[in-house]
C-alpha cells in the first residue's frame, strides 16, 4: 500500500514537536515550592507601651515561597501571654508578602508576648514580644509598718510603707510620697519619698515621748485612699536598773543584779517577726513567759526571795540565755 507523502511528513514534524516540548519541560522547576514565614523588616517585634494601650505599630510578618513574595497566605494571630487583644484572628499577606496585625497590651505590667501561625510554612510560628508600663498613678495604700510599738521616744524597728498602683493594681515608680506624724509628736524622716519599681516608698518613723497611741500619715495628692493612716504604740521604758531587752538570740544585760521585791521587765525590741520566750532553768525557779512574737511585748515577774535564777529563750536553747541575781 503506497502511504501518502504529505500525511507522513505532518505525522512525523507533530511527534518532533512533542518530542521537543518534552526536552524542554525537563530544564524548568516543577511547580510549587516551600512557604516561609519570618518577621518582616518592619516588624513591630520588642515595643514598649503602657498597659491597655495599642502598640504605636502593627506587628508583621513576610512570607516568601522559593524566595519570592507569596500574596494571598492566610496568618493567624494569637496572644501568647500578658492578656491584651489583636486587631484580627488572622490576615492575608498583600502583594509584598506582608501580613499584619495591630496589638492592645494586656492590663498585667511586665513582658508580654504574641505570635503568628502559618499552616505549613517553615519558620512558624513565629513570636512577637512586648513590654507593657504601669498607667498613670490612680491608688495608694498602707504596705507595711503599721501597728508596731517601741519604747517611747524610739525609733520603731521597721519603717512604715505605702505603695501606689495604677488602675489595674500595677506599682507605679517615680511617684513623691509625703509623710507627716499626726498624733503622739515624734518624727519621719525622710519627710518625702518616692516610689521605687514595686511601687513602694517608706520613711523611718521615730515615736514622741507619749506612752500609748501615736499616728502618722502618707500623702499624694489626688490619689484615691490618700491620706493612708498608720498607727504605733509608745511603750514604757522598763524601771531603772530592772529591765531586760529581748533581742533575736540575744537578752541585754545576759545578768542583771536586782534587790528582792524587784519586778523584772522583759521587753521586745527589734525581734520582727521572730519568736522568742523567758524559760526558767535550773533552781531556784521562777514562772516561764510564754512565746512570744512582736515588737514591744513584755513579760514581767516579781522576785521576792533572793537567789540567782537562770533562763533561756526555749525556741533558741543555751544559745540565747540570761541570769537574774537577786539580793
Amino acid at each position: 500500500m503506497r502511504r501518502n507523502p504529505e500525511v507522513l511528513r505532518r505525522g512525523l514534524g507533530g511527534l518532533a514537536l512533542a518530542a521537543a516540548l518534552a526536552c524542554g519541560n525537563e530544564n524548568e522547576p516543577p511547580p510549587g515550592g516551600s512557604l516561609v514565614v519570618a518577621r518582616a523588616p518592619a516588624s513591630g517585634d520588642g515595643q514598649t507601651a503602657a498597659v491597655a494601650t495599642a502598640l504605636a505599630n502593627p506587628i508583621a510578618v513576610v512570607v516568601t515561597r522559593d524566595g519570592a513574595v507569596e500574596s494571598g497566605v492566610s496568618v493567624g494571630w494569637s496572644i501568647v501571654s500578658g492578656g491584651g487583644a489583636l486587631g484580627a484572628a488572622s490576615s492575608t499577606t498583600d502583594a509584598q508578602g506582608i501580613a499584619s496585625a495591630t496589638w492592645t497590651l494586656g492590663q498585667t505590667a511586665g513582658a508580654q508576648g504574641a505570635r503568628a501561625t502559618v499552616a505549613g510554612a517553615t519558620g512558624s510560628p513565629v513570636s512577637f514580644t512586648a513590654t507593657a508600663t504601669p498607667g498613670a498613678a490612680a491608688t495608694l495604700a498602707a504596705s507595711g509598718g503599721s501597728g508596731q510599738s517601741a519604747e517611747a521616744g524610739a525609733a520603731l524597728p521597721n519603717p512604715i510603707e505605702a505603695r501606689v498602683t495604677d488602675q489595674f493594681g500595677n506599682g507605679v515608680p517615680g511617684v513623691s510620697v509625703a509623710w507627716a506624724v499626726t498624733g503622739g509628736g515624734g518624727t519621719v524622716a525622710p519627710l518625702s519619698s518616692a516610689t521605687d519599681a514595686a511601687g513602694e516608698a517608706a520613711t523611718t518613723w521615730t515615736l514622741g515621748a507619749t506612752v500609748g497611741p501615736q499616728a502618722a500619715t502618707a500623702t499624694v495628692v489626688g490619689l484615691a485612699g490618700s491620706p493612708v493612716a498608720f498607727a504605733a504604740t509608745g511603750t514604757a521604758p522598763p524601771a531603772p536598773g530592772s529591765g531586760v531587752t529581748v533581742g533575736n538570740n540575744s537578752f541585754t544585760p545576759a545578768t542583771r543584779t536586782v534587790p528582792a521585791g524587784t519586778t523584772v521587765t522583759w521587753t521586745w525590741q527589734n525581734t520582727g517577726a521572730i519568736s522568742h520566750n523567758v524559760e526558767s532553768t535550773g533552781s531556784p525557779s521562777f514562772q516561764s513567759s510564754p512565746v512570744l512574737t512582736g515588737n514591744g511585748s513584755t513579760y514581767s515577774f516579781e522576785f521576792t526571795t533572793a537567789g540567782t535564777y537562770t533562763y533561756e529563750c526555749i525556741v533558741h536553747g543555751s544559745a540565747m540565755s540570761g541570769t537574774i541575781i537577786v539580793q
